[in-house]
């Protein structure tokens, strides 16, 4: 069964435990090396390709 892309309508993704770790470490890294709290979960996101409000979610 293939899954078509609707416009308009998003799409669920479920990500593993070790996806989101992955990226709350790397958001953490970032802004550990920058001395920057923004955009840095935006930046994460985008690199990894995953919604830039599920990782905010779990950075907290």
């Amino acid at each position: 069964m293939s899954r078509e892309m609707t416009p308009g309508k998003p799409t669920t993704r479920r990500y593993s435990p070790e996806e989101k770790a992955q990226a709350v470490r790397l958001v953490r890294r970032l802004r550990a090396e920058t001395g920057q709290r923004h955009g840095a979960v935006k930046r994460v996101a985008e690199q990894l390709g995953y919604g830039v409000e599920s990782v905010r979610t779990w950075v907290r």
